[in-house]
């Protein structure tokens, strides 16, 4: 019996051991109460700044109603993700301090060379100065600390998601922006092959090399929303660029809006050591990678505008 007693406090005792060593090294996050990291009226935001050792330095700026990247390139903002964004650090809850302590700055990835620096702008005005870092490991906070200061502060929500996105993550990966009714043919070519989509009244024709054949009404509507906001999955690199300037397109892609207007697209399919679709628009310097699933609907493909049997 009192060997057992023993081994029963020993065991508490490792217990007790092993509950102090993990408090010890994940301390518990103790809020303070919560508020908002803009408290009052809500200001206006028309510039953000990312800057970082692994990404760099990266500018949004709100340009006549429409949000640009300015830093390392100019090139134009996707403006639901930009607003989207804003809107999250705008609603984001402070849930009090973890830490004052300066060389806890890297255990919490809140340090000058270890986070990433946001500021945020209205009117010339700096809101903002902050160092965010990691997302807490309940993933219900993002560590962050205020410039100067060395409190590592908890802000509710995911923040730490949107800092760590390159440059190319903010661009408009948009191709074509009309509304779905707009586009009445599609046109393929590619060799000798020609396959059209055309709405001359009010239902969808197929025709292949002229020769027309039945479609699915609401298969070609679905395309034509398609090529009608055409966005792209990312944007080229690595081998994408020389393999399109050394290849003649596979298809190249025209519609036709309902002012008369004539839109065209280049094609590049997939070959022996790429996966993806890359298309560039007519005339245009700019190639976009679109995954195989998406790309492979681009080139008018009768089997998926058939009638389902």
């Amino acid at each position: 019996m009192k060997n057992k007693s023993t081994m029963i406090l020993g065991a508490v005792f490792i217990l007790l051991v092993v509950i102090y060593l993990v408090t010890s090294l994940n301390p518990r996050e103790v809020t303070k109460g919560a508020v908002l990291l803009f408290e009052g009226m809500k200001p206006d935001i028309d510039k953000v700044e990312f800057n970082s050792a692994k990404r760099g330095h990266i500018i949004l700026e709100k340009k006549n109603g429409l949000w640009f990247i300015t830093e390392p390139f100019e090139y134009k903002a996707y403006d639901t993700d930009v607003e989207s964004m804003i809107s999250e650090l705008l609603d984001t809850l402070v849930d009090g301090v973890v830490s004052s302590r300066a060389d806890a700055q890297d255990e919490y990835s809140a340090g000058d060379s270890t986070g990433t620096s946001v500021k945020v702008y209205s009117a010339g005005e700096l809101l903002l100065d902050a160092i965010v870092g990691r997302q807490s490991r309940e993933i219900g906070h993002t560590y962050a600390r205020r410039a100067g200061s060395n409190d590592i502060e908890l802000w509710r929500g995911m923040f730490s998601q949107e800092v760590i996105k390159e440059a190319d993550g903010w661009r408009d990966k948009m191709l074509f922006s009309f509304n779905r009714d707009d586009i009445i043919t599609i046109e393929a070519s590619e060799g000798n092959d020609t396959r059209m989509l055309a709405l001359p009244d009010t239902m969808w024709v197929y025709a292949e090399n002229g020769i027309e054949k039945p479609v699915d009404q609401q298969k070609a509507a679905y395309f034509s929303g398609l090529i009608a906001e055409l966005r792209c999955d990312a944007f080229a690199f690595g081998d994408d660029i020389p393999r399109a300037a050394s290849n003649d397109p596979d298809i190249q892609v025209t519609f036709t809006v309902r002012n008369g207007d004539r839109h065209s697209f280049d094609v590049w399919r997939p070959d022996e050591n790429i996966t993806h679709y890359l298309v560039r628009k007519e005339n245009g310097d700019i190639l976009y990678r679109f995954n195989s699933y998406r790309g492979s609907q681009l080139p008018v493909d009768y089997e998926k505008l058939k009638p389902t049997e």
